[in-house]
């Protein structure tokens, strides 16, 4: 597992913002030695995840290409989701409106699909395969708050500090009423000018497995406020995709 978690360690460093890598800057930069940085980089090379783009530097390989293709045609929340995204997308009124289907991964949320009416003009910052913070945003939020008690608890002990806000109890209250109504609204969190409303999915042993909702443009709805129609759509969204995953399993 160990090696597996390096292998994936040197994969990731291709995800930042640097997408050119030699083996002796991935070394120091994962505090490997270069004997065993090149190893990984020679077997992630012969599966085809890394490839060589000039003497000494190395880039996604197009094996990645071939997994997103798998993920896209068979993974099970994708398929469950796809008409329920397709159905919201129909009723979307602004062109930088999208729909997002997400899952939950690891300490993250990863956008794993997204419908739009158009290429939105705004990109927003759930892009598919872009690992989001678990506090952030109604398509994090909304699993945060559905996670089974024992797992939130270890959640907050690893990602905040004792004797500093927010508490335990200030933390759980919030997440409290976003449980209750199934439903999350975000305004502005992450993207300025955009409201976030998402509801949770559930595999079929009832664990919370992602989220399904949307990022609309304020300037799509009046009011300030989104409709009570809008809103129960997307409960009725993750509701209908929980139940077709529980139908496949």
């Amino acid at each position: 597992m160990a090696t597996v978690d390096r292998a994936l360690g040197v994969l990731r460093l291709f995800a930042g913002e640097q997408s050119e890598w030699t083996v002796e800057a991935a070394a120091r930069e994962l505090g490997l030695s270069q004997s065993t940085a090149y190893q990984y980089f020679r077997s992630l090379v012969d599966g085809g995840l890394l490839s060589t783009y000039k003497t000494g530097l190395y880039v996604v390989g197009p094996a990645i290409i071939e997994l997103d293709r798998q993920t896209r045609l068979r993974d099970p929340l994708i398929l469950a989701g796809r008409e329920e995204m397709n159905r919201l997308a129909a009723s979307l009124a602004g062109d930088d409106d999208v729909v997002l289907l997400c899952r939950l991964y690891k300490l993250t949320v990863m956008c794993i699909d997204q419908r739009a009416p158009a290429a939105p003009r705004q990109v927003v910052s759930y892009e598919r395969g872009r690992p989001m913070p678990l506090e952030r945003g109604a398509a994090s939020k909304v699993i945060l708050a559905h996670l089974p008690p024992r797992v939130l608890r270890r959640y907050y002990d690893q990602t905040h500090t004792r004797g500093t806000n927010p508490t335990w109890a200030e933390f759980r209250q919030p997440l409290r009423a976003i449980r209750r109504t199934s439903l999350c609204i975000t305004h502005g969190e992450l993207d300025e000018g955009r409201v976030g409303l998402s509801a949770p999915v559930f595999a079929g042993e009832g664990e919370v497995i992602g989220s399904i909702g949307l990022v609309l443009s304020e300037s799509s709805f009046d009011g300030g406020e989104v409709s009570r129609e809008v809103q129960e759509q997307v409960v009725e969204a993750g509701q209908r995709v929980s139940a077709a995953l529980r139908e496949s399993g």
